[in-house]
């Protein structure tokens, strides 16, 4: 007996159904805000992740070599393909382009509560424009989403910060390799305050330099009044910049309506490489998961792939944190597989059960028979856990007199009618049955 790979998933109908129902609820939402779905090959070239995904990436790769002596891999993420397709398509393309999808997704790492091996990942991108706007559309599309599965500002919480300005920040504090300290930052709640302090050091910070770090990390709170809080406390003309734009952000969510939701946190950076500017994580506000999804502004990344400059803005949501919250929650939806019509037979009419198949199939209706030969009994046994609405039963002794059966299976309500009648206004005779 084989069994399935560490870290993927089974999908029975009834999961698949619910999983059906929660992705066409966010894109139903996604396309309110005037996106449109897009969709990449599920293997690249390893260079495509090679070039700005990060070291954490391109150890989890799925890699191999192809019959070509190229080296491939499974799509651990979709920028990098979206980017690519940018590129090579910009000349046709009107911008801002707003795109998402929803793929399957392959990293070789250590599965665990929130995290496989094979995902579902929604992905949205703002391509072309460098307003916070842009940003703000992005922010607010995540929360609105996540209100319509059923959450709200008591369920989860927006971090928002700026990669920039803590840049600027430690640049000002004389530390040069900033980037250093971004990737000790990312991992800041995963460990120790005093791990944190000695990777700090490790890296040859002193003491002064620590202290202001944490501080300035400490400095979260309501967005728009940290950011106000910001201006005063740190001057210069880069940072002004950035300031101004997260308090547009700032003002812009609050005017939606999405001020209880939104934290400004300057500890989120991304582990992501490419990000360059606005950044943005969202949790469950008990810290019960790890984030359920995050992201921000990489408007370097088009000229990295050979195009030209494209700013964008975006965020990726695994489908696996996802459903824990909302299983948490009590949201996710528990649903049956069902059919609207099954067919039961008795004898030999195979031809008339061909003539119902065809019509009802033929204006939409979701029908079934046996293929089992089971006897009456077992077929409306199977109907039943088919969760069929209906049952028509034919058999050759009534069809002689051009009548079948027709059970509503719920009610046991039940009535002999036409065929001919039945298969020329089928929704009427449904309808009078209930």
């Amino acid at each position: 007996m084989f069994e399935r790979l560490r870290g993927t998933r089974d999908f029975l109908p009834n999961e698949m159904a619910a999983r059906k129902k929660v992705f066409s609820s966010i894109k139903k939402t996604i396309e309110e805000f005037g996106f449109f779905e897009t969709d990449t090959p599920a293997i690249e070239l390893f260079d495509l992740y090679s070039i700005k995904s990060g070291e954490e990436i391109i150890e989890e790769l799925y890699a191999f070599e192809d019959k070509g002596g190229r080296m491939i891999s499974l799509r651990p993420e979709l920028t990098p393909s979206v980017v690519r397709v940018l590129v090579s398509r910009a000349k046709e393309l009107s911008f801002p382009a707003k795109w998402y999808s929803i793929p399957r997704l392959w990293r070789y790492e250590r599965p665990q509560s929130g995290r496989l091996r094979e995902f579902y990942q929604l992905n949205i991108d703002i391509f072309g424009s460098e307003d916070p706007r842009a940003d703000v559309e992005v922010i607010s599309c995540a929360i609105e989403l996540l209100c319509d599965l059923g959450f709200d500002e008591s369920d989860i919480e927006v971090r928002i910060s700026d990669r920039r300005m803590l840049q600027e920040f430690l640049l000002n504090l004389g530390i040069e390799n900033y980037f250093d300290v971004l990737k000790i930052i990312d991992k800041r709640e995963k460990i120790s305050e005093n791990d944190f302090d000695e990777m700090l050091i490790g890296i040859n910070l002193n003491d002064d330099q620590i202290k202001e770090i944490k501080t300035f990390l400490n400095s979260k709170g309501n967005f728009l009044n940290s950011i106000g809080t910001l201006s005063k406390n740190y001057k210069g003309a880069g940072v002004s910049k950035i300031i101004e734009s997260l308090k547009k952000i700032a003002e812009d969510l609050n005017d939606r309506g999405y001020e209880k939701f939104v934290t400004f946190d300057p500890s989120i950076v991304r582990g992501l490489d490419y990000y360059t500017g606005m950044v943005f994580e969202v949790h469950d506000r008990k810290r019960e998961f790890r984030a359920l999804f995050g992201g921000g502004r990489y408007d370097n990344l088009a000229e990295l792939f050979g195009g030209d400059h494209i700013p964008a803005v975006g965020f990726g949501m695994g489908d696996a944190v996802l459903e824990l919250m909302m299983r948490r929650k009590k949201i996710w939806p528990e649903e049956k597989v069902e059919i609207d019509l099954f067919i039961a037979t008795i004898g030999n009419v195979e031809k008339e059960v061909t003539k119902v198949l065809t019509s009802l199939r033929g204006s939409g209706f979701k029908v079934d028979f046996d293929i089992m030969n089971r006897n009456l009994s077992n077929q409306i046994k199977f109907a039943n856990k088919l969760g069929a609405n209906y049952l028509l039963i034919m058999g050759e002794r009534d069809l002689k007199e051009g009548n079948v059966t027709l059970r509503e299976l719920k009610s046991g309500n039940e009535t002999k009618v036409f065929l001919n009648d039945f298969i020329s206004s089928p929704s009427s005779h449904l309808t009078k049955v209930l």
